[in-house]
């Protein structure tokens, strides 16, 4: 069993022997960051299917009481009749929503999502705290999710598609793939937003000071509330290998504890990896995610989400509020005046 990687300075289903390396893509089945200039015939396409019934949504049985309706939809391969994916899709005012995604192929492939379980446990907390006038900060694809269940103010709300994780063989179709996307997810002129995202996951990337500080200038001088999942850290680690590495491999189902326990500790002292999480999706398999260096362990991801190993002092500035299956969330209070410095009290000192 391989485990796919991400390398940097200093949670689980099947999956890709991948590895990313110093900012090159070294592939394998999937896992390739989509380029920008290149043309081909379209590889795969989407192929929508019926409404999906109240009573099958499951965590997500709130939208059919907002009268948003849910369909199913596979990827299909142009090649020859194969499905690579299933996924459902809410029909938002905003755009279609992914709500769903199960890889048939490979995993990752195209895309990671918070479970379902999670995202309506989280919308529900959020939907009756959040106050009006705060921004939610989240990835893009949690935040559209999260502002169609709890009508909070998101900052990214379009499909944004990136970071992809697309087989290797398809490299010369990057440019269709694109196109692919665009069409389906009616995505628009997102460039704003874009460069507001990688913003985001700079602030993300950064040390705890400057990625706090970071994170209260895209909240525009209000309030804001972090959401972070730790699927979050493997698309960070996809975006930017040289700045955080990320490992991850699946060890099947949880049967038997203590041996998954061993399994796991293993690996990570085969690959000396100094933190790690664990991540259980209902009916899939025990995902186990390891930063792979000490100088990934530092970054202000790695240090706001449960990373076992890693440094559990508070960050400044950030104050935990709730947590949920992969899920923390944080309250970062607006700084307007040197008063409101102070009282974020002092920082740690750097390693």
């Amino acid at each position: 069993m391989n485990d796919v990687r991400s390398q940097g300075p200093g949670w689980r289903r099947a999956l890709s022997t991948t590895a990313i390396v110093g900012g090159l893509a070294l592939v394998g089945y999937a896992g390739v960051l989509v380029w920008q200039h290149a043309t081909a015939p379209p590889v795969y396409r989407y192929v929508m299917g019926d409404v999906v019934p109240s009573a099958e949504l499951g965590p997500l049985a709130s939208l059919a009481e907002q009268q948003v309706s849910v369909h199913r939809a596979t990827v299909m391969s142009v090649d020859h009749p194969t499905a690579l994916a299933d996924l459902e899709v809410a029909q938002s005012a905003s755009g279609p929503v992914l709500v769903k995604w199960q890889a048939r192929i490979d995993d990752p492939f195209l895309t990671l999502l918070p479970p379902p379980s999670d995202m309506a446990a989280l919308a529900a907390v959020l939907k009756r705290h959040v106050p009006k006038d705060a921004v939610v900060l989240a990835w893009w694809d949690s935040s559209r999710q999260l502002q169609m269940l709890s009508g909070v103010n998101v900052t990214f709300a379009h499909h944004l598609g990136t970071p992809m994780f697309v087989p290797s063989r398809w490299q010369a179709s990057r440019s269709s793939i694109k196109d692919i996307e665009r069409d389906f997810w009616k995505s628009g002129d997102i460039a704003q937003e874009q460069a507001r995202f990688e913003r985001f996951a700079d602030a993300l990337l950064a040390d705890e000071e400057s990625g706090i500080d970071a994170l209260r200038a895209l909240a525009g001088g209000k309030a804001a509330v972090l959401v972070l999942h730790a699927r979050d850290t493997i698309l960070l680690g996809q975006m930017a290998p040289r700045k955080i590495g990320v490992a991850f491999k699946d060890f099947g189902a949880m049967g038997d504890v203590h041996g998954m326990v061993r399994r796991v500790h293993t690996w990570l002292d085969e690959n000396k990896y100094p933190a790690y999480t664990v991540l259980q999706d209902p009916g899939q398999p025990v995902r186990a995610v390891a930063l792979t260096d000490a100088a990934s362990a530092k970054t202000l991801a790695a240090r706001l989400l449960p990373f076992m190993g890693n440094e559990q002092q508070d960050v400044a500035g950030a104050t935990l509020v709730y947590q949920v299956g992969g899920f923390s969330v944080y309250e970062i209070p607006a700084r307007t005046t040197q008063a409101d410095a102070k009282a974020d009290g002092p920082r740690p000192a750097k390693q």
